[in-house]
């Protein structure tokens, strides 16, 4: 288990060197498919937690895995692997700049999550910020070099803010590991101030709202394999440094853990909103990220808020994550790929690229399923300390039907954008295995019940809770509907219009 602790964070470092056989594809492809593997079998063969010590690393660097840590780490390793394979087949130049720019990026944000202390958290979360640049300006084109602009700039800010938390949580606690920061930090005289730069440092990563600005704009303009990873994975490192630093269990804290929760509230109803004004499919995905993303955030808040509730939270925060960027990952790495050319591949394509983004909404007998209804039991009407208590499952339902209809959206939109053609079976692979994963993973593995749910029984409570996951998806797919009938009335009269005009003349 050491073993592959160790080789999470060299292996792609070590694999650097084959940046320079580009001219070699069986090398720089090689490359790609072998960086997160050790990564994923990590987290495939963990049985409890387990940890290493590097006295001579850094200030004594901390390696190790937990169970939420597990979850985060599976999904970001099986997505950077399915984005690796898609990668072989999508890059057609700056290949060599491509390779080293993701091994060093795939390093930072494989190395934070098992990272125990600070000195290594850090090192690779700077890491993965600095080096994910280089991705989202890949293209060179006017736009990317704008996103890039005001990605660096965000990422700055966020550096700066999260550095100057981190150093002081660390003087407070007079210790460099990660968990006992939070503590020490509660029990401060001027706690309160420490825990803000931390939630604004890493909010700037988990799209916090008004710190969200670099999503719509970084997601488009990258290359799609790095699209994938940057919303389904990279996003995530602020996530899990807002549970490992902020005051989770932590008691006294309310008021922040509130600001939490309506923060959360507005990302999620917010990103939705802004989603479905949107064009182009990448941008669309991107403001579903945030969307998202504030559901987790309203989860950190409510743990925070919550204290004597926030061991149940945890797990279901790790849940959530794992299914949205599974999810999430195979819808952007969608946009890239070419329609079938005849009818019964189309039909086969649309229903697999809808499949994630309705999970995303909590359809039944999907992973967004399990992930909805262990979010539902956490989040119940009475919880203490949390504010608006009464408006968490409405909020939920209200979640579900926008995301819904931002996934309709999204499908629309990428009707006019895609492409009939030849797929590449290496992009193919990549998307395929991402889908299936994401449909079926969360059925076999054995940690499945983390929320302790039985979601889908025939049962009466089975059927009241599939109920409560479907009928936002009802209501979303007949508004749908409506506008679609509305907006084709619409053009038939216009065309009518245009005929009596033309008759007339």
């Amino acid at each position: 288990m050491t073993a592959l602790l160790v080789l999470t964070v060299l292996l792609p470092l070590g694999l650097l060197p084959l940046a320079g056989l580009t001219r070699s594809g069986l090398a720089w492809r090689l490359g790609l498919v072998l960086m997160p593997l050790p990564g994923l079998l990590l987290a495939l063969a963990y049985e409890g937690p387990v940890s290493l010590s590097l006295p001579y690393l850094l200030t004594g660097a901390l390696w190790g895995l937990d169970d939420l840590r597990r979850l985060l780490l599976l999904a970001a390793a099986a997505l950077w692997l399915a984005a690796g394979l898609y990668a072989v087949g999508y890059l057609k130049r700056r290949r060599r700049r491509f390779y080293l720019l993701w091994a060093l990026t795939l390093t930072g944000n494989l190395g934070l999550m098992v990272s125990l202390d600070l000195a290594s958290f850090y090192s690779f979360f700077a890491l993965m910020t600095f080096a994910g640049y280089g991705l989202v300006i890949h293209d060179q084109t006017p736009r990317a070099l704008f996103a890039g602009k005001v990605y660096l700039v965000m990422a700055l800010l966020g550096e700066m803010l999260l550095l100057a938390g981190l150093l002081l949580a660390a003087q407070r606690a007079g210790s460099m590991m990660l968990a006992e920061l939070a503590p020490a930090v509660a029990a401060a005289e001027r706690g309160g101030f420490i825990f803000l730069l931390l939630l604004l440092g890493f909010g700037v990563k988990a799209g916090l709202p008004l710190l969200h600005f670099w999503l719509p704009l970084a997601h488009p303009v990258a290359p799609t394999p790095a699209s994938a990873v940057l919303s389904g994975a990279m996003i995530k490192a602020g996530l899990l440094g807002w549970v490992l630093l902020l005051p989770l269990g932590l008691p006294g804290q309310e008021a922040l853990g509130r600001g939490l929760v309506l923060a959360g509230a507005v990302g999620a109803l917010g990103g939705a909103l802004l989603g479905l004004m949107q064009q182009a499919p990448k941008t669309i995905l991107a403001y579903s990220s945030i969307s998202q993303m504030g559901l987790m955030t309203l989860l950190v808040g409510a743990a925070v808020a919550a204290p004597g509730q926030a061991a149940a939270m945890v797990p279901v925060i790790g849940l959530y994550a794992l299914h949205h960027g599974l999810a999430k990952g195979a819808l952007f790495l969608a946009t890239g790929l070419p329609r079938p050319v005849h009818r019964s591949g189309q039909a086969l394509w649309w229903l697999l690229v809808a499949l994630p983004g309705l999970s995303l909404a909590g359809l039944p007998l999907t992973s967004g399923a399990v992930a909805k209804l262990a979010m539902k039991s956490v989040l119940v009407p009475d919880l203490p300390g949390v504010g608006l208590p009464s408006l968490l499952p409405a909020l939920m339902s209200a979640g579900a039907l926008a995301t819904t209809l931002v996934v309709m959206r999204f499908l629309w939109c990428l009707q006019g954008d895609a492409n009939s053609g030849r797929h590449s079976p290496w992009m193919l692979a990549g998307w395929g295995g991402l889908t299936l994963v994401s449909l079926v993973l969360f059925w076999w593995l054995p940690w499945r019940a983390t929320a302790e749910l039985a979601p889908m029984t025939f049962g009466e409570t089975g059927l009241t809770h599939a109920w409560s996951l479907l009928w936002p998806i009802m209501a979303g797919l007949l508004l749908t509907l409506l506008v679609l009938f509305i907006r084709s009335g619409r053009i038939e009269r216009s065309g009518a219009a245009r005929a009596d005009t033309g008759r007339g003349g």
